[in-house]
């Protein structure tokens, strides 16, 4: 071969390497661009959704607002808008809402108590029932009812098993008490003594709401996964079983008034002195929505205040349940 062959033959395979050089780089962009174009879809698609949500969400108000001025003053399990989920098309989507009771649980704002009064002592009380019915032993309940309580009130004084900034200050990642009412229970994941195991066990039957108050429970919206709330809250008396028998026992169309409640034995041999942590409507309801749009699927959870017929929103929570 000679030499000019051999310059030629180099020249070609320049060329070559060159020309899958250029080619794997076009192939690169064209992935890069094909893969951005994809992202920018999917972002505008749950843009839209999330739009789509917050319609659904104006749309479950009025429907609340209808629901909590109904002449009958009553909300049951019995009722079309709490046993099924409602449907709503759009184009390139829908959305699917079913509406639940939001007062089956123990408000943990609720444990903002001056330590050693008597109504703050019910109050304790009645969480370490509810946690021992959770399998939480009565040491452990009453801890942790005194370090919710040292996270939501306003002062810095430490209760004797709680917990302030001098706790968690020196924790390996440091941080201070909230001090003031919880917005989500999933802030209980940052209070002294939780551990996974405890939150998972506790969550269910736990909620934060608006002010110190109890949870006033709509009696005519429980099912048997209640009966550790109902318990609970009736007294040292009453054993889930009890509460979950009282439930089966709810007649049709749910109970006309507290009084009728309260009435069903063995409540009514617990000689309650009144029925003010019990109802037959619901202050508290709980949407979920479940929205669909192109390539999105969105999760939106709404807490919705029903109070005085004047339906809004007290908190929300995007994506799926914890």
């Amino acid at each position: 071969m000679t030499r000019g062959e051999d310059q030629k033959g180099a020249a070609l395979l320049i060329v070559l390497l060159l020309a899958a050089t250029l080619s794997f780089v076009a192939l690169s962009a064209m992935e890069l661009t094909t893969r951005a174009a994809a992202r920018t879809v999917n972002v505008n698609a749950r843009g839209e959704a999330l739009w789509r949500a917050f319609a659904v969400e104006t749309l479950t108000l009025a429907a609340v607002e209808e629901i909590a001025s109904a002449d009958s003053g009553i909300m049951s399990l019995d009722d079309p808008w709490a046993s099924e989920p409602v449907e709503l098309p759009f184009e390139e989507g829908g959305a699917r809402v079913l509406l639940g009771d939001g007062t089956a649980c123990f408000n943990v704002n609720a444990l903002n108590t001056t330590y050693g009064e008597g109504a703050g002592d019910q109050t304790v009380a009645e969480f370490i029932r509810l946690a021992g019915h959770l399998g939480v032993s009565e040491f452990d309940a009453a801890a942790l009812a005194q370090a919710i309580g040292d996270w939501v009130d306003e002062d810095t004084s430490r209760r004797p098993q709680g917990g302030e900034d001098e706790h968690y200050t020196v924790l390996p990642s440091p941080y201070r008490t909230g001090n003031q009412a919880m917005a989500s229970v999933s802030e209980l994941r940052a209070v002294k003594g939780v551990t996974r195991e405890l939150y998972g066990a506790l969550k269910p039957h736990l909620c934060a709401r608006e002010g110190g108050a109890p949870s006033v429970i709509n009696v005519n919206m429980l099912s048997e996964r209640h009966a550790p709330v109902l318990a609970a809250a009736l007294g040292p008396a009453v054993t889930p079983q009890m509460a979950a028998d009282v439930i089966s026992a709810r007649p049709p169309g749910g109970w006309t008034s507290v009084d009728a409640f309260l009435a069903t034995p063995p409540i009514s041999d617990l000689e309650l002195e009144n029925g003010s942590r019990f109802a037959v409507s619901s202050r508290f309801l709980i949407a979920r929505a479940e929205i669909v749009y192109d390539t999105a699927l969105l999760e939106m959870t709404s807490v919705i205040d029903a109070n005085e017929g004047a339906a809004r929103v007290i908190s929300r929570r995007l994506g799926a349940e914890e």
